[in-house]
């Protein structure tokens, strides 16, 4: 497992640190839009683009690296 560790951060180029980082921001970008989404579905006319939004810029963020 440490070396796949290993190789994965290799790949990417990123160090132990960055890698722990972008995948924080991406997994509390990922509750956050999940919260949204489920108010939203009990008020739709609340963020209404909100989710869709952030769904790209996670996609944009997971594409660089």
């Amino acid at each position: 497992m440490i070396n796949d560790s290993k190789n994965h951060l290799n790949e990417i180029n990123e160090t132990y640190f960055q890698h722990m980082a972008v995948a924080f921001k991406i997994g509390i970008t990922m509750l956050f839009t999940g919260i949204i989404c489920l108010i939203h579905g009990l008020i739709p006319g609340l963020f209404k683009k909100t989710a869709g939004n952030q769904i790209i810029k996670m996609h944009e963020i997971v594409s660089r690296n």
